[in-house]
């Protein structure tokens, strides 16, 4: 699946986006500003300002279900956590 990383976030392109179209989007979030903000601590408003343009980068990436990748998030954290515990208990 074809996705686009805006700032560190992913999104999935719709399928059968074409090359011409990804490229003109990648160029016109690139001409995005973020808005960042900062606490005032005297009134609690918060005030804001221009921080920097957007990252942009396209990636394929292999989708599979929730339910897979949790049950393989479980099994592979309980055996990380069974080395770890038993690279302590060398020790």
């Amino acid at each position: 699946m074809k996705v686009i990383c805006i700032n560190s976030y992913r999104f999935a392109l719709p399928e059968g986006m074409t090359t011409k179209d990804i490229q003109s989007l990648a160029g016109f979030i690139t001409s995005l500003t973020s808005i960042d903000c900062a606490y005032n601590w005297s009134n609690g408003e918060n005030m804001h300002y221009a921080g920097r343009g957007a990252t942009v980068q396209l990636e394929d990436v292999e989708l599979v279900s929730k339910a897979e990748a949790e049950a393989m998030e479980k099994k592979t954290r309980a055996e990380y956590t069974a080395k770890r515990e038993a690279e302590k208990a060398a020790e």
